[in-house]
């Protein structure tokens, strides 16, 4: 029985130092990480947690998606599915943060790989919506007509005492110069309730800047080391079995 113990652990040995030999011949992948903060626009008369859920999904599948890896594999030389393959997302405990991780064959490529994919989501998610576009646009538009109309009055005011310009002309051009002033009131407004409910675009900003990780991620000698060992329980207890056996029908 002792020497079945100890063939039993020597297998086991032999399992462990197998996979200690295999992490350290195994090429080494490295892995860098960042972190974004995503912040949802809510309103707390309508707020809708699975809306918001679904949003955060949304942009996991966006990180990974061909209009932020595309670029950088091209930049890269790589194919999109090779670069998609080192590039992995997840929201950390059920808050709005991501964590975002690219994995390379040194650290400096994995940290190089995720800045770019850092850097390429963070310009396009902070581009503003058509609507936010469109609003922006209108006020300019107002506010420039006001401008034109205020210099209008400036213009009719000496012509009026002249005796050059109409009270009524004056009058007409101060009413406008009243109308268009309380359009763009009302459209900055809208933009003001846009940033406040988060409509205009997501706040999403950089909460901890890529960084490379100091250990491989992959092979990891404790990892490898415990599937070492429980491959040499496995065949150790198939040994032991046989060889228990084998006694046990020699006795018979």
């Amino acid at each position: 029985m002792a020497r079945l113990v100890i063939v039993a652990l020597t297998i086991v040995l032999l399992g462990i130092a197998a996979g200690l030999a295999g992490a350290l011949v195994l090429p080494k992948t490295y892995g860098a990480r960042a972190e974004i903060l995503y912040s949802i626009g809510q309103d707390p008369q309508s707020g809708d947690p699975l809306k918001q859920d679904r949003e955060l999904s949304t942009q996991l599948v966006y990180l990974t998606s061909r209009a932020v890896l595309g670029p950088v594999a091209q930049k890269q030389g790589r194919e999109f599915d090779d670069l998609a393959k080192d590039v992995s997302v997840q929201v950390l405990n059920n808050s709005e943060v991501m964590e975002v991780e690219a994995d390379g064959a040194t650290r400096q490529a994995a940290l190089q790989t995720l800045q770019a994919v850092v850097t390429g989501y963070m310009t396009l998610i902070s581009q503003p919506t058509g609507v936010s576009r469109n609003l922006h646009n209108q006020l300019a538009d107002a506010d420039t007509n006001t401008l034109a109309l205020q210099q209008r009055v400036q213009q009719l005011v000496p012509a009026v005492l002249a005796g050059t310009a109409t009270q009524a002309s004056l009058d007409a051009v101060r009413a406008q110069v009243t109308a268009s002033s309380d359009l763009g009131k009302a459209l900055q407004a809208r933009i003001d309730e846009l940033d406040l409910t988060g409509q205009q675009g997501p706040g999403a900003q950089i909460l901890t800047p890529p960084y490379a990780m100091p250990d491989p991620v992959f092979p990891q000698p404790l990892i490898s080391a415990g599937i070492g060992a429980l491959v040499g329980v496995i065949v150790a207890g198939a040994v032991v079995g046989v060889a228990a056996r084998r006694e046990a029908l020699a006795r018979v």
